[in-house]
């Protein structure tokens, strides 16, 4: 967008709107799921990302350029959404913890090597045309490579669309479709809302904060958020041992516990080797939860409500860790340091994984048993 001539203001103006449009439409997107099924929205989600990828590879027109991102955007926030949902009902409860962790792995595999494909791509594309790595023409090789993949993943997703776990489970009224269990709802939301909160006092400021108190620059930055990436994916596999050894109520509880010392720890310590150490081991923490949230939450309510818990949950976290969390992290950051942000960022963390485990002590999902 900035090497079309657009300006910083726009661009950050405009990378908000997916998530407005989230806001916006995707409590009825997800009740529609929920409805008539997911069959409509994988294949239609995955088409309308890859013509739209195809369109900002070739646009030269700043208009259709924009109108071509935000279709990108909309149709992977949809799919991304859908997708805990979907596998819920494609599995069956001894499936879930193997799958899920596996989901996680390869999300996390594919995050790095994306990463690595989006800076690689626009730099050969410099070197075999002499023009700039920042300009448009090269960085076009990015969006033809993106491209590339999602058509490579039309196949499967024509055929999941054909999968009858996608059929919906029941078809209800459609006067019922923004009609959930809010009290179920309001007790699995919770404990993520002040997880996101945290989590957004702290990660929307890891760079700077590497930056600040140990002057560390923009490359060893970079390679220390590619190993936490690398050592996530390899993690994520462990969450089966870990929700069998402890139970999976305990496991989420516990691990969104050790988020409490890991980040106070971090708002006082001074040294370079303890404060990467502390940042690898919270982040293999929150990780290894992850996929058990994810099965806890869409068994916890009623299977005809996977799709819009699903969306909930992304709403609720995403005011967390995008508002609320680096809003009041910035405030405390003036007034007290990092010292302070931190350290209650860390009491969110300690809220979060209390209430969860207050909640749940005595609730047992399907997967588990």
């Amino acid at each position: 967008m900035n090497a079309l001539g657009f300006h910083n203001d726009v661009i950050g103006l405009f990378n908000s709107l997916p998530a407005v449009g989230v806001l916006c439409v995707g409590l009825p997107f997800a009740a529609l799921a929920d409805r008539i099924g997911y069959r409509l929205f994988v294949l239609g989600g995955s088409v309308a990302a890859t013509v739209a990828s195809l369109v900002l590879a070739l646009a030269a027109v700043r208009l259709w350029a924009v109108l071509a991102a935000g279709a990108f955007a909309l149709a992977l926030t949809v799919l991304g959404i859908l997708g805990v949902p979907m596998l819920t009902q494609l599995s069956t409860p001894a499936e879930r913890v193997a799958l899920f962790s596996v989901s996680q792995s390869l999300s996390w595999v594919g995050t790095l090597t994306g990463d690595l494909l989006g800076g690689v791509a626009p730099e050969t594309a410099s070197r075999l045309t002499h023009a700039p790595a920042s300009s448009a023409a090269s960085l076009r090789a990015a969006f033809v490579a993106m491209t590339i993949l999602l058509l490579a993943t039309l196949p499967t997703a024509v055929r999941l669309s054909g999968a009858r776990g996608l059929v919906p489970i029941e078809v209800f009224p459609v006067r019922q479709l923004l009609r959930v269990d809010a009290a179920r709802f309001a007790r699995i939301l919770l404990p993520q809302l002040l997880i996101g909160i945290g989590a957004g006092m702290l990660l929307n400021f890891v760079q700077l904060f590497l930056a600040q108190r140990f002057h560390l620059g923009p490359g060893p930055i970079g390679a220390l958020l590619a190993l936490i990436a690398a050592l996530a994916a390899v993690t994520s596999l462990l969450s089966p041992v870990l929700s069998r050894r402890l139970g999976m109520t305990r496991a989420i509880g516990l691990a969104q516990l050790a988020g409490f010392p890991l980040v106070l720890g971090l708002a006082f310590t001074f040294s370079l080797p303890l404060a990467l150490g502390i940042l690898v081991v919270r982040q293999l923490a929150l990780n290894l939860q992850g996929p058990l949230f994810q099965i806890f939450g869409m068994e916890y309510v009623d299977a005809r409500e996977r799709a819009r818990l699903a969306i909930s949950q992304n709403v609720v976290f995403s005011l967390g860790f995008g508002g609320l969390g680096p809003l009041v992290s910035g405030l405390l950051q003036v007034r007290g340091g990092y010292q302070l942000a931190f350290s209650v960022s860390a009491l969110f963390y300690l809220l979060g994984g209390t209430t969860f485990l207050v909640l749940f002590a005595r609730t047992r999902s399907a997967a588990e048993a």
